[in-house]
């Protein structure tokens, strides 16, 4: 018995010893640190940064999609410490690994929802998110109450050392808008070129920049060159200002005394303020600039200083100038028509294009009456005829089987595709699939810059593991001179934004997926560089599901001959000569400026003109955009439907305009989180728009698994938007 015994000690001995050494092979590297987005900040659904601090290297970051499923993102090179790593997580408090090859060296969990004050966290879509690179100028502070115990309700991330910065612009994805002030100067001559290069791309490529340029703006232009090339200003020259523009824009009651600013550019942009010198020499004292798809608000004033700090009015004055993203409380957009899960923008454009003619469609009442009438079946009417009618029980092993593989055959048989012109060769070798897309292409021809926005939503009828490519057409190769971004990303995840509702993050059923990334080329920094892109490998759909992903891209465009067209004093109407400059015909198109229309014929062949654009007919933009019009004496405004999915290029038309069209006064949603592609503020005094529709794609998804390419036979829609130069006739 004693020998019994031993040999059961030394067993589970044994064991408790293989399992200790397992453990510790698997466990995580004690020396290794995490740091996630800026500060800890970050948001749901955008591509976030993440800092690697350790003496190993990380080659995959493990987490998980909107849909649950676990996502490995292969990064395009070795992070080692310091250095940074990218995904996209799903939802809050997602799970987080990073490893190299088969070993973890961290694991854990992004932050979860909180205040963004007291340290790391998730902001969510309603919170406005701004980045400060010196002093905060009070904005952390906006809606704080200590009395009542209230924490700030604006998202401030303060980094204090440049290892803090993303070295791409894909880190800073999310962020509502950048501050730099004279207290940042130690920080932008510490930023690495990478560092610089992502936050000037962000910039232009939609982003929003707020600067103060007062006395110590010679010195912010040493740090970074970089602001001063993007202003446009060749030799800044800095004067003394009289404060009484300031104090009337405000209406304030507190006087300020005379303080020295930089002479703004006074040809381009549009003047927010306009003062004069202490000498009564008219000049901008605040204005906002057009770079690219984004904009620069710049002010002749070091906020930052005493005179400033004290004064009562500062956060106005940045409130006003700045718009909604100081507002302490940000706009709260109920969901009115209940049969709509979605209050955003991004929610109904996922719900039109997950609309496929060969999915069946069953009401949730059929399938209410269907489980009602198996749990009839089995049940009481099971009993009654079986016991009561028939009185032989034991029948029920027979009829409940019977019932079973019966209601089985109905479903599957009411289950089947939905192909009215029958199945094509391709759907019976390769199995149904269909991709519907939304494109919408951008190019400002003043910059020389383009970037793009794909919405896609693939629906596979029976199980299937895909890998997806981006492939680009031969009207893209023609329309760009070099790509610098090709990147696809889930699209969407559970909640009010895009609607469903979150159970389990983890779903365990789904096989992983990778997502490779890659960057070709190297700088003379000795740092990657060139074109970044990745591909998806092995992305499951189950049967009957459909999935999402998003495209971004960002290349530099090759036009030739683009019109240059002028303003006529005194109005909003233009002159001159109207050229397409695209490779390709546009189709439905228009040329918008500031609230007018110019609308062109229905197709607008490649290089074509037209002499005279004052005649074209001439409508109001915003009338056009609600499709409102005047009747005798009353105007009629078609009113918007949130729970429409029949019409991707009305929805489409919102999220390119929709602050020009009203915002979420006219169509009721918020527009958060496709916000970057609104360029409602690009209609100004210099620029006009070039809009409308073509008919081939410029760029479509490669679907195929290890041995099949599948055709995504399914509805596109191509949008494109050219931005053009306006002078004005003084000025000619």
């Amino acid at each position: 018995m004693s020998k019994l015994l031993y040999l059961i000690g030394a067993t589970l001995w044994t064991v408790c010893l293989l399992s200790t050494d397992s453990r510790t092979a698997d466990a995580d590297d004690l020396s290794s640190e995490v740091h996630f987005g800026i500060q800890g900040h970050y948001r749901v659904g955008a591509w976030t940064g993440i800092r690697y601090s350790g003496s190993q290297n990380v080659r995959t970051v493990e987490t998980r999609d909107g849909d649950g499923a676990e996502v490995l993102y292969k990064q395009a090179s070795d992070v080692t410490d310091g250095d940074w790593a990218y995904a996209v997580p799903g939802s809050e408090a997602a799970p987080l690994i990073l490893r190299n090859g088969d070993t973890t060296i961290s694991s854990g969990r992004f932050p979860t929802s909180g205040s963004p004050s007291r340290g790391p966290a998730m902001i969510p879509l309603d919170m406005n998110w701004i980045v400060v690179i010196g002093d905060p100028l009070g904005v952390d502070e906006v809606g704080a109450n200590k009395l009542l115990n209230r924490d700030a309700s604006i998202a401030v991330s303060m980094p204090t050392a440049p290892i803090e910065f993303p070295n791409s612009m894909i880190g800073y994805e999310g962020v509502d808008m950048i501050m730099i002030n004279a207290a940042g100067i130690d920080l932008l001559q510490g930023l690495k070129e990478r560092q610089r290069l992502a936050i000037e791309q962000w910039i232009t490529g939609g982003g929003h920049l707020f600067i103060t340029l007062g006395e110590s703006c010679q010195d912010l232009f040493k740090a970074a060159p970089w602001l001063q090339k993007l202003l446009g200003i060749t030799e800044p020259k800095i004067t003394n200002i009289d404060p009484s523009a300031i104090e009337t824009y405000t209406s304030t009651q507190n006087p300020l005394r005379n303080f020295t600013g930089l002479r703004l550019p006074r040809k381009r942009g549009t003047v927010l303020i306009t003062g004069k010198t202490t000498r009564r020499v008219s000049l901008p004292v605040a204005a906002v600039y057009n770079i690219g798809f984004g904009r620069i608000t710049a002010i002749a004033a070091d906020l930052d200083d005493e005179m400033f700090t004290a004064w009562p009015e500062r956060l106005d004055l940045m409130t006003q100038l700045t718009g909604e993203i100081l507002l302490s409380d940000k706009r709260d957009i109920a969901i009115t028509n209940r049969g709509t899960a979605y209050g955003d923008l991004a929610g109904q454009l996922r719900a039109t294009l997950d609309q496929f003619e060969v999915k069946r469609k069953f009401e949730f009442s059929i399938i209410s009456i269907i489980l009602m009438a198996l749990i009839a079946v089995i049940g009481p009417l099971d009993y009654l005829l079986i016991n009561r009618f028939l009185g032989r029980p034991l029948l029920g092993w027979l009829s409940f089987p019977l019932v079973a593989i019966l209601l089985t055959l109905v479903l599957m048989y009411e289950a089947r595709p939905n192909l009215a012109e029958g199945i094509s060769t391709t759907d019976n070798n390769a199995g149904i699939l269909r991709c519907n897309r939304v494109e919408i292409i951008d190019i400002d021809a003043i910059a020389g810059l383009g970037r793009g926005f794909q919405a896609s939503c693939i629906y596979s009828h029976d199980a299937a593991l895909l890998n997806i490519d981006i492939d680009e057409s031969n009207n893209f190769d023609k329309l760009t001179d070099s790509i610098q971004q090709s990147l696809l990303s889930p699209l969407g995840y559970p909640g009010q934004t895009y609607g469903g509702i979150q159970i389990a993050i983890e779903d365990t059923r789904m096989p992983p997926y990778t997502i490779r990334m890659q960057q070709s080329g190297v700088e003379s920094t000795g740092f990657p560089g060139g074109l970044l892109q990745n591909s998806i490998v092995g992305a499951p759909l189950a049967a009957r599901s459909s999935k999402s992903v998003q495209t971004l891209l960002r290349f530099k465009p090759k036009l030739t001959n683009f019109p240059n067209l002028q303003r006529r004093d005194g109005s909003e109407l233009l002159r001159g000569e109207l050229v397409n400059p695209l490779p390709v015909d546009l189709l439905d198109g228009m040329l918008v400026y500031r609230n007018w229309a110019y609308l062109l014929n229905t197709r607008f062949p490649a290089g074509g003109r037209i002499e005279r654009i004052d005649s074209l007919r001439q409508k109001n933009f915003r009338w056009r955009l609600s499709r409102q019009t005047a009747l005798e004496s009353s105007r009629d405004t078609e009113e918007w439907d949130p729970s429409s999915v029949e019409l991707p290029d009305r929805v489409a038309e919102m999220l390119m305009f929709h602050n020009a069209v009203g915002g979420n006064r006219y169509t009721g949603l918020r527009d958060d989180a496709l916000s970057s592609l609104d360029l409602s503020h690009t209609l100004s005094d210099d620029r006009c728009v070039l809009i409308g529709r073509l008919a081939d794609e410029l760029t479509t998804l490669k679907l195929n698994n290890e041995e099949i390419e599948f055709e995504g036979n399914g509805k596109s829609l191509t949008m494109i938007r050219v931005i053009l130069p306006v002078t004005s006739e003084k000025d000619l």
